[in-house]
């Protein structure tokens, strides 16, 4: 474990607290259902007659990769073993993710892997500082998005959502052995804080910490999985 790295600590009253404010930002909750539907659903038909959109698309410069980028196989204990150190190396689980999914396709694959700064994904933590979506899956979804065509991108998420709210996690646990708990939630202060709830520990506990790095390499090794299968390797 790296005595340097540093990480605010939230009790778990506070992350609660913290979440509950997060929802009570949301006081009209009765339009997100609307609202969400309307999202998924967009289509060109359904822009009113009268509302004209313009935007002049400017063409990629010639240096620019094309979307999605060409994806290599990784192998996944590498995968979990870097995504374990780089939670307490670079800050957290959301560049924990990143660093082990595309820095490694960096190393192997070089370009334009290597023209993503890995650092990028460090507000991930703590559900980006607000107990909401787990930054594992943050740095995940972003790969999976990078490699994907849209339609498929957005059911390998699903997938690793779906894998994430009924894991009994963590599973790779190479130094600290943890009791494992369901989030039943892709949240933050839902499986940080069942966690805590069952074992006792708070935020700044060793034992916490390591919980969340094994998170972070197995949501790492599942999207590799997930990948690895979408493409044949």
């Amino acid at each position: 474990m790296n005595a340097n790295f540093k990480e605010k600590t939230f009790s778990r009253r506070d992350l609660l607290k913290t979440a509950g404010k997060t929802t009570a930002g949301l006081a009209v909750v009765g339009l997100v259902p609307s609202i969400l539907t309307a999202c998924a659903d967009d289509k060109p038909s359904e822009i009113p007659s009268k509302q004209v959109l313009s935007y002049e698309y400017k063409e990629l410069s010639t240096d620019a990769a094309s979307h999605p980028f060409v994806y290599q196989k990784l192998d996944i204990p590498t995968v979990q073993e870097r995504a374990y150190a780089s939670y307490f190396n670079k800050g957290g689980c959301c560049v924990g993710v990143a660093d082990a999914l595309i820095g490694e396709l960096a190393d192997n694959a070089g370009y334009p892997f290597n023209q993503i700064p890995v650092d990028t994904f460090v507000n991930g933590a703590t559900g980006y500082g607000i107990g909401s979506l787990c930054g594992s899956l943050g740095g995940a979804v972003f790969t999976i998005g990078l490699l994907c065509p849209k339609d498929d991108a957005k059911k390998l998420t699903a997938d690793l959502f779906a894998w994430y709210n009924k894991a009994e996690l963590p599973i790779y646990q190479p130094e600290i052995k943890n009791e494992t708990t369901v989030s039943g939630s892709v949240n933050c202060v839902d499986s940080v804080g069942k966690f805590m709830e069952k074992t006792g520990y708070a935020m700044g506990d060793p034992e916490r910490k390591a919980r969340c790095a094994g998170v972070t390499a197995d949501v790492a090794a599942k999207t590799v999985e997930l990948l690895n299968e979408y493409f044949g390797v």
